[in-house]
């Protein structure tokens, strides 16, 4: 056999088993594993929101909010629902998914609510205990540049601070104070 003809069969003999191995596995990127760590299950939240209709009297609220990973760990969802209250008399109920978006190397969020809201929003990840979304949208038909807080106070209790922007200042509309179920 001719040197070329030799190293042709040395080169099929040595790919074979390389095209024989399954490739690796895609693994979901760290920051969204992070920011989601401990978060899976039923939370049973208690705290406080703005009443619009009289602006600096706070409403006691009562909520229920679900996570979930999907796809195999690459995305989770989450659904909230709120106890009816002055703000909301038909109470409030709502849709998230997040997941990593490798273009903006960012996670990203969207979500919308029966009160007609619907937003977009990225955070950086997971800093400390503390993870921020940047959020922007539409509220109540109005568009709405939002801030989203969630800090861990250990892997079963959240606290989530609402804000949004008002004349160029960040206006806190409520905080919940998160406990795994």
């Amino acid at each position: 056999m001719p040197p070329s003809g030799r190293l042709a069969t040395l080169v099929l003999v040595l790919a074979v088993p390389a095209l024989a191995e399954p490739p690796p596995k895609p693994k979901p990127n760290p920051a969204l594993t992070e920011a989601f760590k401990d978060m899976s299950g039923t939370w049973a939240c208690s705290g406080s929101m703005d009443n619009p209709q009289s602006p600096g009297t706070q409403v006691k609220t009562k909520s229920e909010m679900k996570i979930a990973p999907e796809v195999d760990g690459f995305a989770y969802s989450g659904t909230f629902h709120m106890e009816k209250n002055a703000v909301a008399p038909a109470g409030m109920k709502g849709h998230m998914n997040w997941a990593w978006d490798d273009s903006k190397s960012k996670l990203v969020e969207f979500g919308f609510d029966n009160m007609g809201s619907t937003w977009q929003g990225t955070s950086e990840g997971q800093k400390g205990d503390t993870v921020v979304w940047a959020e922007e949208g539409a509220m109540m038909g109005q568009p709405a540049k939002t801030r989203t807080t969630v800090t861990r106070k250990g892997p079963r209790e959240i606290t989530v601070v609402s804000e949004m922007e008002n004349k160029g200042a960040w206006q806190k509309m409520g905080e919940d104070h998160c406990k795994k179920k």
